[in-house]
């Protein structure tokens, strides 16, 4: 899910402002999972037990899914108004 998402937010996104999406989306990515996802796993294993902290990592990603999906309803609207202004920076003398 890693590749899809910086790969959609690149597409989404303004040229002059690539770099600065990339940067964000991996922000976010590794503050929400990568550093939440442990700690939440260990006081759900210290709490119930080990197998059911870990079938609750499928919810996860089936909340990652249908964001997923959400997102793809937007996800060609937002393609052609970053055409329309590449296009109108393009047209533009200077």
């Amino acid at each position: 899910m890693l590749a899809g998402a910086v790969a959609v937010t690149q597409d989404v996104v303004h040229p002059g402002l690539r770099a600065m999406s990339l940067s964000l989306c991996v922000i976010v990515q590794h503050v929400l999972g990568s550093a939440l996802g442990p700690p939440v796993i260990g006081a759900l294993s210290e709490r119930y037990s080990l197998e059911t902290a870990m079938s609750v990592l499928p919810l996860f990603a089936l909340l990652a899914g249908g964001l997923f999906l959400i997102g793809s309803f937007f996800h060609a609207a937002d393609s052609r108004r970053v055409e329309g202004i590449e296009h109108l920076l393009s047209s533009t003398p200077g």
